[in-house]
């Protein structure tokens, strides 16, 4: 099977796990899942759009650039970048997504911390890895936007210099 085929199989996996888990009431798994897609397609934005702070770079160069700071550089790309001009994501897109990668690391790492807290998170757990499921599915299908404009034509992307725009 070729890398594209697996790849294939393997995101469409990853929603069928979390739908599953959703389904059956195992939402900090689907939230933990939903992350890691997340944060895979943002550094493949971040590839596709040519920034020095993607995959391709040196791996432990790479693991200093949190999530926030891909949220930040691709937000400041979205603005002047022709790849975005016909995006289908919600204007406020990443600064909601942003508000829940950090709720998510509330959830996560406090969870069991206080009492009080972790029953009103259990609680809305449920709604917060549907959330995430949809911020998951947009970028994905945002991604194979993308693919499909750079493979199309490959001068779309303009020359990004991440580092410098967004100060990683």
């Amino acid at each position: 099977m070729s890398t594209e085929k697996n790849g294939f199989k393997m995101h469409k996996d990853f929603f069928d796990r979390c739908t599953f888990a959703i389904e059956n009431q195992f939402y900090m798994e689907a939230i933990l899942m939903e992350y890691a897609a997340i944060e895979s397609r943002l550094e493949t934005m971040l590839g596709l759009l040519g920034a020095p702070c993607n995959k391709f770079i040196d791996s432990n160069l790479r693991r200093g650039i949190n999530v926030s700071q891909r949220i930040k550089c691709i937000s400041k790309e979205r603005q002047s970048n022709a790849v975005f001009n016909k995006s289908k994501l919600p204007f406020k897109f990443f600064p909601d997504l942003a508000k829940w990668i950090s709720k998510r690391n509330e959830y996560i790492h406090g969870l069991f911390k206080d009492e009080i807290k972790y029953t009103s998170r259990i609680a809305k757990s449920c709604e917060f890895s549907i959330q995430g499921l949809e911020f998951a599915r947009l970028l994905y299908n945002e991604v194979s936007r993308i693919k499909r404009l750079v493979k199309k034509d490959p001068n779309i992307i303009e020359s990004t210099h991440c580092q410098q725009k967004c100060k990683v």
